[in-house]
């Protein structure tokens, strides 16, 4: 993925993810608004936002209206913009983007754009490193390797997947995937917005927060921030409905309400056991196993994590259980035993697998010859 001008020779490390600098440097925060204590203060009362028809939002005493979902625009690079190269080795973005764990990135023409932070990020593979621009706050190649590699490096991680024999079949059609470093409270709005819902409809829902609550990323803004949770807090309902958010709604607003009044601590939730993190999390009103196990994996660094919706499901009772029913929380408990602290990446491995190679058969009411029809699985990753 050449990404650069520099052609001094380093040492290579299998695994590892290098990075070079060039070209000009964000000087500054352009769009940015303060007032994170006030907005605080604010969500735990009774403020509201408005949309004016010039597309701005203002906070008022109440009332509100909605405005058009929008999403991250991809447009012309720009000048005021960091620019670097990546070696990421084994790493496959767009498998690692279309796993479900994030739902502000899109991909066009080659080129991945998302929001991370307050910056835009544009990230464009090459065959042995990818080219990446940082437009709005800027950002160090350290903190785009940290976010794109969560984990680690993936070899290592790959090489203890495929000791079980299943995943070393799967692993020709997935390699490469990794799990992203998210910021815990996004984690945790979206697949609050995400349950019982479809891609599509979450990413608008997501794009129309984003715009009408968060703050712009440069000016003229070509993307906006995930909002704060006290900008959630005290968002008007019409908004919310603007949002096609439904049932979700007043869930993603009290659970909103308590993180901006400071009742989740996430690095505390970072350093509990994983079963004690998730009994907090479970203490959220909407949040269930599934909500619960997504923050803890996606946004919280917890690794003995196996979030189960219908694809991971199918795929266990189909790869494992030799086309026999099971309950979701019987799955769960079995794959923690089985993959251990590599869990998380097995459940994106097996939920990869089951939506681009065995969706076909997954949707057929007998489950029971799946298994048998992959056991001798080969080829590479498409």
């Amino acid at each position: 993925m050449v990404g650069g001008a520099e052609r001094r020779a380093q040492p290579r490390e299998r695994g590892a993810l290098r990075v070079g600098v060039r070209g000009p440097h964000f000087r500054g925060r352009a769009g940015a608004g303060g007032g994170g204590a006030a907005r605080r203060l604010r969500a735990c009362g009774a403020s509201a936002l408005v949309l004016r028809p010039d597309g701005d939002v203002v906070s008022t005493g109440a009332g509100g209206v909605g405005v058009e979902a929008g999403a991250a625009l991809t447009s012309p690079p720009v000048r005021d913009a960091t620019r670097f190269s990546l070696e990421a080795a084994g790493l496959d973005l767009a498998r690692t983007l279309s796993c479900g764990q994030a739902f502000r990135w899109s991909r066009r023409d080659g080129l991945f754009e998302g929001v991370v932070g307050r910056s835009l990020w544009r990230i464009r593979p090459r065959r042995f490193r990818m080219q990446v621009e940082v437009t709005g706050e800027r950002v160090r190649p350290e903190r785009v390797r940290r976010y794109l590699l969560g984990w680690g490096p993936l070899q290592p991680l790959e090489a203890r997947l495929c000791g079980d024999p299943v995943l070393a079949r799967v692993l020709h059609y997935t390699r490469g995937i990794s799990i992203l470093a998210q910021d815990p409270w996004e984690v945790l709005a979206t697949f609050l917005v995400s349950q019982n819902n479809n891609v599509p409809k979450i990413a608008r829902s997501v794009a129309h927060l984003c715009r009408a609550l968060g703050e712009p990323v440069c000016n003229p803004p070509l993307a906006w921030t995930f909002p704060d949770p006290a900008r959630v807090a005290e968002a008007p309902d019409a908004l919310l409905r603007d949002a096609l958010l439904g049932y979700r709604a007043p869930y993603l607003r009290w659970v909103a309400r308590r993180v901006a009044c400071g009742e989740l601590d996430w690095k505390a939730l970072r350093r509990l056991r994983t079963e004690d993190a998730q009994q907090v999390l479970l203490g959220l009103p909407g949040v269930g196993e599934k909500v619960a196990d997504c923050v803890l994996l996606f946004g919280l660094g917890h690794r003995r994590v196996f979030p189960v919706d219908v694809w991971v499901h199918r795929a266990v009772e189909a790869l494992y259980f030799g086309g026999k029913a099971a309950s979701r929380r019987a799955v769960r408990a079995w794959a923690l035993e089985r993959f251990g602290d590599v869990s998380g990446l097995a459940q994106q491995h097996l939920y990869h697998y089951a939506r681009t190679v065995l969706r076909p058969t997954l949707k057929e009411p007998g489950r029971a010859a799946l298994a048998s029809s992959t056991q001798g699985s080969r080829g590479a990753g498409t």
